[in-house]
């Protein structure tokens, strides 16, 4: 249905100027004219806004901001990210209707990507909530299939945040740092989460879905999280392109993705390292789900965990956990 909303809209918005009759349009796209009416209510439930005009048909007033594929893929340069794309303008969460495709049996190609202009049920990590505003906000998962053993997973999380990272910095002008393992901020406070879910046999990763959330036009956050969160807007003081950012993460983790069928785990752990201040010679304190581990950072191990220095000298190699706190 959401594909068919897509086609409705686009169409709307290519004629901005002028409205469109329920006639010619239903015809275009095949539909009767009651279907049409519950396709321009369903936009309009999805914030569009729609006018329908008498004996002239209907007139989008305002552009929206959505993430039509259509906008974009042409302007894509992957070869395998992004090729396959579904777009929603609600979902309970993508990560969950990525993981239906599989339970249901869908042929999923790899790099298919996920995106939702809102999520009612949006997850971060450790089961917490991912407040996720309509057009305000970029919510995407991406399915791959690595052919890795599982204890290497946790690399493909750190090349997604240094993929956005990347992204953010070169469309935005603003400074991002990455805070282990994966939480992108700007001035300390958090701007994007990534959570990564994996199916796998004991040696081999067989299907992985990495869901994103990044705020981005947000102009107010919940009271909850205002203190220890941000908005690329309220950062930067100014409206950023959710396009354009995908278009750059999207290229910049396939760039990574492909290097490491090539370079092995490398060369993901270096640019981590180069790009996060937490990398090294950072006192923080990480909650690991049993205890809280206290220490001065002494970089990542090959396999993406990190190396805590504590205070008798012994390192102590940290695989998964929050950190807490850091100065």
């Amino acid at each position: 249905m959401d594909r068919k909303l897509d086609a409705l809209l686009y169409a709307l918005m290519q004629n901005m100027m002028i409205a469109l009759s329920g006639e010619k349009l239903a015809r275009d796209l095949g539909v009767s004219h009651s279907t049409l009416a519950r396709w321009i209510d369903k936009l309009r439930q999805a914030g569009m806004d729609i006018r329908g005009e008498l004996f002239t048909g209907y007139r989008l007033v305002r552009l929206p901001d959505v993430i039509l594929p259509q906008l974009f893929r042409s302007r894509l340069r992957t070869s395998l990210i992004g090729k396959s794309i579904y777009h929603f303008y609600s979902v309970n969460s993508t990560n969950a209707f990525a993981a239906r495709l599989f339970a249901h049996g869908h042929n999923v190609p790899e790099g298919t990507i996920i995106i939702a202009e809102a999520q009612t049920e949006g997850r971060g990590r450790l089961g917490r909530a991912w407040h996720s505003e309509r057009e305000a906000g970029l919510y995407f998962s991406i399915v791959l299939y690595p052919k890795t053993p599982p204890s290497l997973a946790p690399l493909f999380t750190l090349a997604t945040a240094v993929a956005m990272h990347n992204a953010i910095e070169r469309d935005t002008r603003l400074d991002v740092d990455i805070k282990w393992p994966n939480d992108l901020l700007i001035d300390n406070r958090k701007v994007c989460g990534i959570l990564s879910e994996i199916h796998a046999e004991v040696d081999l990763v067989k299907t992985m879905i990495v869901g994103v959330g990044v705020n981005v036009n947000h102009e107010h956050l919940p009271a909850d999280i205002a203190e220890r969160a941000t908005s690329l807007r309220i950062a930067s003081g100014r409206i950023q392109s959710r396009i354009e950012i995908l278009l750059e993460f999207l290229e910049e983790f396939e760039s990574l993705y492909m290097g490491f069928e090539r370079k092995g785990p490398r060369t993901i752990i270096e640019h981590w390292m180069r790009l996060s201040s937490f990398a090294s010679a950072r006192k923080i304190e990480v909650h690991n789900g049993v205890r809280k581990i206290s220490g001065i950072t002494r970089g990542l191990n090959p396999l993406g965990a990190l190396r805590i220095e504590q205070k008798d000298g012994h390192i102590e190699e940290v695989y998964s956990g929050d950190v807490v706190k850091w100065e």
